[in-house]
């Protein structure tokens, strides 16, 4: 690497190229759908910021969906207390898998304090 000009890219030279796109070090992050297409590249000392972000904003998602869904899918007869406790039981499960996920675990660093 004593040419600061290459920056590493002989490393992948036998890769092969998506749509053209050279590869590189960069960590990216790629959501596609008809008519959209998101693509979002970070270097590669800030992928685990990438990822969390990702993570966090499908939680969101699935909070915000889950409720949603149920209600739209229950049949008119279920009792109320009945959807009630679903939707508690999903939002839940996304608390949970949420401080799974964020919190401090014994001899690991902290993935919320940055």
């Amino acid at each position: 690497m004593d040419d600061p000009g290459q920056d590493g890219e002989d490393d992948f030279a036998g890769l092969a190229s998506i749509e053209g796109e050279r590869p590189t070090t960069d960590a990216r992050l790629r959501i596609e759908k008809e008519g959209m297409r998101v693509v979002v590249s970070v270097p590669p000392n800030h992928a685990s910021h990438l990822l969390d972000a990702a993570v966090a904003a499908l939680l969101v998602i699935a909070a915000l969906c889950a409720p949603a869904v149920t209600l739209k899918a229950a049949p008119e007869g279920l009792p109320n207390w009945a959807v009630v406790g679903m939707i508690t039981i999903q939002l839940g499960v996304v608390i949970l898998v949420t401080l799974r996920i964020f919190t401090n675990k014994p001899g690991s660093s902290s993935r919320l304090s940055g």
